[in-house]
């Protein structure tokens, strides 16, 4: 029986956690490892033919030395128990340029005959064919983010393709190069002999949830396909790289894997105390039923990610808690520790006044939420201006007009009680003299 594991996004590399404390950011590249070794071991307990990688295996072109060794492992072991491993090209695989070298061709020369046979590597629209184990014969067409091979002449990327082409033209652009993309990808799968038919992309698909891959989605150099234009070919599984959130696209047979861990916080397990399922990570594990090939999500255990709104902006209706504890108490009830071993990392979006600004301390609050047992903790704090309260105090006596704007001022109680103590023994010394 044909078995095949779907994975994608892999997005190994230690510059992604840039933005994180030394002691989180190592934590955070481990949750990328702990995610491979689960991938691996349910690879090996479904005894599987192939596993499908639809692009993106490292974050940058030209990863680090220990990011390229620990793939390099997790490959070997796919490699050694006679596992098709075939990787298509994503975005974050393709060099500044083309024409110049990419770490996974050279991948072949480092590996035994024995291994190499299994290793399949496809950087262009182009087609291989294995057979597993039981001899059936699988096809797997590849369909990269940019195919090179339909550049323009005299260019040297799609990219510079796109700044030759006027705006008015770049639609039509655009359209001839996915309809000659998806002509090559049709050629290639009525010419291959084979059981059942695979097609594999790193594309952006119009409708689809992004994830994190929201701040490439619809820029002016991205080709984005319809749903239809996808999902319909005459494939018996469609398997996709590129968005993150692992999501059925227009039809049973047509899925993003999504990525193998949660990148940022545009992919939450926790919105405001609310889970979120479509932020669940796993892989396609994709079988052979009834002479037909059947997807199925497989979960993985991955680090929570929380989002946490709070509220700050009017000083009257929503004031800022006297006590730091109930701060703290706020964002632990809207983000749950449910592993600890893995400790979420919390996100803390926060709206307050600007008269309440000064006396929000997000550093204790960071402190605090720490000693709590979370991984780490953000914070993204807007200042709202507030009308400030309008005193007519021209004709009053000094102390009075002192008073009252005191009294107006959006700080603690206690410490407004004290100051306005202290102001008014200072303004009679002062009169008294």
């Amino acid at each position: 029986m044909v078995k095949i594991l779907h994975t994608a996004d892999l997005h190994i590399g230690e510059d992604i956690f840039s933005q994180y404390s030394m002691k989180a950011a190592s934590e955070r590249f481990n949750d990328i490892l702990y995610s491979l070794e689960q991938i691996k071991n349910i690879a090996l307990e479904n005894d599987v033919d192939a596993v499908i990688i639809a692009g993106d295996v490292f974050n940058r072109i030209i990863p680090s030395g220990n990011s390229s060794l620990h793939f390099s492992k997790f490959l070997k072991q796919l490699l050694e128990n006679r596992i098709h491993t075939i990787i298509v090209r994503g975005n974050h695989d393709r060099p500044y340029a083309e024409g110049t070298s990419e770490l996974l061709k050279t991948y072949n020369i480092l590996l035994s005959t024995k291994q190499e046979e299994y290793f399949h590597y496809l950087s262009r629209i182009e087609n291989i064919v294995i057979s597993a184990k039981d001899g059936k014969k699988i096809s797997f067409t590849a369909l990269p983010y940019y195919p090179s091979e339909l550049e323009f002449k005299e260019v040297k990327s799609v990219e510079e393709a796109f700044e030759k082409v006027k705006y008015e033209k770049r639609q039509e652009f655009i359209t001839r190069l996915k309809e000659e993309s998806l002509r090559k990808v049709n050629e290639l799968r009525s010419n291959a002999i084979a059981d059942y038919h695979i097609l594999v992309a790193h594309v952006p698909i119009m409708g689809a949830i992004p994830g994190s891959e929201r701040i490439f989605y619809g820029s002016k150099y991205e080709v984005v396909y319809e749903v239809n234009e996808i999902s319909r070919l005459p494939f018996d599984y469609i398997a996709l790289g590129h968005f993150h959130v692992m999501q059925q696209v227009g039809s049973e047979k047509c899925w993003y894997s999504g990525s193998i861990y949660r990148l940022t916080f545009d992919e939450p397990s926790y919105l405001d105390g609310r889970e979120v399922s479509k932020s669940s990570k796993g892989v396609i594990l994709v079988s052979e039923q009834n002479g037909a090939l059947a997807p199925k999500p497989v979960y993985i255990r991955t680090r929570d990610l929380c989002v946490v709104h709070l509220n700050y902006s009017n000083p009257k209706t929503r004031p800022l808690p006297e006590n730091i504890g109930e701060i703290v108490d706020q964002v632990a009830a809207k983000c749950p520790i449910n592993d600890k071993s893995l400790p979420p990392c919390v996100k803390v979006y926060v709206k307050i006044s600007g008269t309440q600004r000064r006396m929000l301390n997000e550093y204790k609050i960071r402190e605090m939420l720490l000693e709590k047992g979370y991984l780490d903790i953000k914070f993204d704090i807007a200042t709202e201006q507030t009308e400030q309260i309008s005193l007519k105090t021209a004709n009053m006596p000094v102390e009075e007009a002192l008073t009252r704007y005191i009294e107006s001022l959006q700080i603690n109680p206690q410490l407004k009680k004290q100051v306005l103590e202290e102001s008014l023994k200072i303004l009679r010394e002062v009169m008294s003299e």
